[in-house]
């Protein structure tokens, strides 16, 4: 019975622990990836495909760092992602008209 109780005590903590970090660091944190990688790969989208440059050189335009978001484009579509495609955002490359955010 001891054990039960010393079991849901951590448990316990442990939930109220996660939930401290969730509310006060983690939150923030998801939030500001969620615009992070949708104006990178809406930036990168108009630096492929009307700068037409390459992936790379369009990395150094950004004024911070972005080596934690990745990069690819395919069929005129760039898309970016961070934290293993936890948080990631499409830009759709359509001629005459630019790019655009794609809504998931």
């Amino acid at each position: 019975m001891k054990l039960v109780k010393a079991l849901l005590i951590v448990a316990v903590t442990l939930a109220i622990i996660g939930g401290a970090v969730w509310q006060f660091w983690l939150k923030d944190q998801v939030a500001f990836a969620r615009v992070a990688t949708a104006y990178g790969a809406k930036t990168v989208c108009s630096c492929l495909h009307i700068g037409e440059r390459n992936i790379e050189s369009c990395r150094n335009d950004f004024t911070v760092d972005v080596s934690a978001i990745t990069f690819s484009d395919e069929d005129n579509v760039t898309r970016a992602s961070v934290l293993g495609g936890l948080v990631k955002a499409e830009a759709r490359y359509e001629p005459g008209m630019g790019c655009t955010l794609v809504k998931k």
